[in-house]
């Protein structure tokens, strides 16, 4: 039976989704009509799927360094307060398998799927280590596109998860906290508009906590589903296709600048310049990608009763 949730009625089934699920085909999950879902993001090597195994007591396959081991969706379920919860695990922005625009073309089309059949978002879980003496770059753009699609309104259904603090002193951790809260370059305007940070210690009951202080909220859109659905959109269109392409953009000209800078060197075509060349190459088929147009048809997700 299909579950089609009565979005505007009093007896609306809330089914509380995170966003953002990365999808090589479309699956059919086996969740009931008052199933909580929860998505959960952040750089690869952050403790993603190593978060989801605690608050589930499940066994997916966890990455052992930096490179991504998520690459495809993996689900975990459980039931916590009485509620049946899904936790989804997907790719992030720095995935080491696929590009950014590809990654952003898929969570686009299952956003879009996801509206279309009347189903809304309640929770939405983005990790960073607290461990890191610094956000690089790639850190702070990877939140910035998460931003994006989320839409301003949403933050109030965001929390900002912070790991691996058996690696840092107390008192270093929480200098760093005060600083990713205060500093806008960091979590501060999403804090602004509702956004929570959290700590989470490694543990079962820190990783629980963390998904039951979410399960309250009411569900809401996402910018990006709107701007999908009801403003027509395509992809790159949208405030986070404007922002990827952007982000490509200055990849594009520090990657351009550096090769002139090797080509005019006493070493020429050195090793260096041809990683060079070949990440600049990567870079420009990332944005025609992107430049794509690609078309979503209108996918039901089926949910079993």
């Amino acid at each position: 039976m299909r579950f089609r949730p009565d979005v505007d009625g009093p007896n609306q089934h809330r089914v509380h989704c995170v966003c953002l699920c990365l999808l090589q085909q479309w699956h059919v999950y086996q969740w009931s009509p008052t199933s909580l879902l929860y998505r959960v993001t952040g750089p690869t090597g952050v403790g993603r799927t190593s978060f989801i195994n605690l608050v589930c007591g499940s066994a997916l396959a966890v990455s052992s360094g930096l490179e991504s081991c998520t690459t495809k969706i993996q689900t975990a379920t459980c039931r916590l307060n009485g509620m049946d919860v899904v936790m989804i695990d997907t790719p992030g922005f720095d995935d080491t398998t696929r590009s950014q625009a590809d990654v952003l073309n898929e969570i686009a089309a299952y956003l879009k799927a996801t509206y279309q059949d009347n189903k809304r978002l309640s929770g939405l879980i983005y990790m960073h280590r607290i461990s890191d003496r610094r956000v690089g770059g790639i850190g702070r753009e990877s939140f910035r596109l998460f931003s994006k699609i989320c839409g301003d309104n949403p933050m109030r259904v965001v929390s900002i998860v912070t790991t691996m603090w058996e690696a840092v002193t107390g008192e270093m951790g929480a200098r760093r906290e005060q600083e990713l809260a205060s500093n806008s370059v960091f979590f501060k305007d999403a804090i602004d508009k509702g956004a929570r940070m959290v700590r989470h210690y490694n543990n079962q009951e820190s990783a629980r906590q963390v998904v039951m202080q979410l399960l309250g909220n009411n569900p809401t859109a996402l910018r990006m589903q709107v701007e999908l659905v009801e403003d027509r959109l395509d992809v790159k269109s949208t405030a986070a296709g404007k922002e990827l392409r952007s982000q490509l953009e200055r990849q594009i000209a520090r990657l351009t600048e550096k090769v002139q800078t090797l080509q005019s060197g006493p070493n020429g075509m050195d090793e260096e310049h041809r990683r060079t060349m070949l990440a600049l190459e990567n870079l420009q088929n990332d944005v025609s990608r992107l430049e794509q147009r690609t078309t979503f048809g209108r996918r039901r997700i089926r949910c079993p009763m």
